[in-house]
């Protein structure tokens, strides 16, 4: 163990924390440990191998060091295919491994080594080399950090009483729940006036079998994280204000949220799928459902890009890995799984499951046939979305139509199998975002981004003296906890907040505008 190697090692450390660094707005850096210790295991095994045939320290560093460089070089040329020739870019991708491998056999081959007259010296400035890159990584991290801040504090709007206390409710008629969150579902008024698409015969098939539709209701924030967090944990959250790990900060308080953990000292099974993101699902659930290889998000993100993909993508390997493909996997899978759940698992069971529908991108036509856009997947929506508005307004109605009919049919076998009448929240986190800006201070059309699907069954009451009209997400557990439950949770104001994690620490009350149409473009109105 000597000389066990170095100069590999220090790459692979310099490597994983430049993807941490890209992805530490989204992903908790932790989740890098995994990776980067097995990365760090499999080349030392590897190493004490390769000695034994090589008997020259150098030269089996040299030979760990080009697997690392050319997956290195895979990445940003499969990378371009994707951009530039996305119709051919997983043939060519497969492609590039065998010639990629010939290089290395090449590169690591007796003439190429025998070429390098003092191979102790290319050790040497390839340790300096990459420790000063590591150094560079390093400093790059810190300083990153500070303007990321951890903990989250809720607005102390309300004493919440400890719940377990307060339930009296026979265990055996406990109710089931769903929550269907359909990101970015518009209310009815904006798919008609922008969208040009009426919805009412999908609010009648929901209203036809006892769902109350609430007509005048908005979303709490205009991002999916906060509007998360103000429903799992029934209150308001406010912007950070301490340095710390921001993916930490977004997701920790979904993560731990209030309803699971209050229905669970109470014998619910908690239920979650898996999602693009931390905060579209909850990990820690009793049950956590995924058709892929159990990878966390991080490794999704390192594998992005790798030969892993065209392979996945080719072969059907259920990779995590992000991409139209996998996009399309893991809603129909959804779709498919939770109809299973009432007779999958016994006992009163509350269940989450987040659909990155109608949200761009735009990957279903009407029927739910695929579609593959002409550029890098991505899951960016309002301004940051890559196409044009025309393609949003076609691509988003197409969708809603597709997605309607599918939520019908999971509606109808949840109502079906259920041994009793579940409660089911059909609810989009926020709408749409053809108009909508993430800027504070400039954010385009609030009234498009703030009106949502609000959609609510609440079996053996009457809706109209639980809810009204202008009900928000907020609001929905302190309903479903004083209905069912016997506690008196005082109802919150219902307000919308402009709050995004591009501007962490400004936050704008937007409740008395949120109706008015300014930055809107309205193309169907004469």
């Amino acid at each position: 163990m000597k000389k066990i190697f170095r100069y590999p090692i220090l790459l692979m450390f310099a490597w994983i924390l430049d993807r941490v660094i890209v992805s530490i707005t989204q992903i908790d850096a932790m989740q890098s440990l995994r990776p980067l210790f097995i990365l760090i295991g499999v080349s030392l095994v590897a190493g004490l191998i390769l000695q034994r045939f090589t008997k020259d320290w150098h030269r089996t560093d040299f030979i760990i060091f080009m697997v690392m460089l050319m997956l290195i070089v895979y990445q940003p040329l499969y990378g371009l295919f994707k951009a530039k020739l996305p119709g051919y870019a997983d043939p060519l991708g497969l492609l590039l491994i065998p010639l990629l491998a010939w290089l290395y056999s090449y590169m690591i081959g007796d003439r190429v080594w025998k070429s390098i007259k003092e191979p102790a010296q290319l050790t040497y400035y390839l340790n300096l080399i990459f420790s000063l890159l590591l150094i560079f990584q390093v400093v790059r991290f810190v300083a990153f950090i500070p303007s990321f801040p951890t903990n989250r504090t809720q607005v102390p709007l309300s004493a919440i009483p400890p719940l377990r206390e307060e339930i009296h409710l026979d265990p055996a008629s406990r109710p089931d729940i769903y929550v269907i969150i359909l990101d970015g579902y518009g209310r009815k008024d904006v798919l008609q006036k922008i969208y040009g698409y009426d919805n009412s015969q999908f609010l009648s098939a929901l209203e036809q079998r006892g769902f109350y539709v609430a007509t005048e209701n908005h979303s709490n924030y205009i991002e999916t994280p906060f509007a998360m967090d103000a429903l799992w944990n029934f209150d308001y959250v406010i912007p950070w204000n301490s340095s710390g790990d921001y993916a930490r900060y977004v997701s920790d308080p979904i993560q731990n949220n209030r309803v699971f953990s209050l229905l669970k000292e109470i014998g619910y099974t908690t239920i979650s799928f898996d999602g693009q993101a931390s905060y579209t699902q909850i990990q820690n659930a009793d049950v956590f459902l995924s058709d892929f290889v159990p990878l966390n998000k991080f490794e999704s993100f390192l594998l992005t890009n790798s030969p892993l993909e065209p392979l996945s993508d080719i072969f059907d390997l259920r990779l995590p890995i992000p991409g139209y493909k996998t996009h399309r996997l893991r809603v129909n899978y959804k779709l498919n799984k939770i109809q299973e759940i009432p007779t999958l698992i016994p006992g009163p069971k509350v269940t989450y499951i987040h659909l990155l529908q109608p949200h761009p991108p735009f990957v279903f036509d009407e029927n739910g046939d695929p579609i593959d856009p002409t550029r890098p997947y991505s899951i960016f929506d309002a301004n940051d979305f890559q196409g044009s508005q025309e393609e949003y307004w076609k691509g988003y109605r197409a969708q809603v139509i597709f997605i309607n009919g599918k939520t019908l049919d999971v509606i109808d076998a949840l109502l079906k199998k259920s041994k009793q009448p579940p409660i089911i929240l059909i609810m989009g986190d926020h709408g749409p975002g053809s108009m909508f800006k993430y800027d504070v201070d400039d954010p385009g059309c609030v009234w498009e981004r703030t009106k949502n699907l609000y959609a609510i069954y609440l079996p053996g009451h009457k809706a109209d003296s639980k809810l009204y009209p202008s009900i928000t997400p907020v609001n929905t557990f302190r309903v479903i906890f004083n209905t069912y439950f016997g506690t008196d949770l005082p109802l919150l104001e219902d307000r919308t907040y402009l709050m995004a994690w591009q501007y962490a620490t400004k936050v704008k009350d937007v409740t008395d505008t949120r109706d008015s149409l300014q930055g809107c473009t309205l193309p169907l109105d004469p």
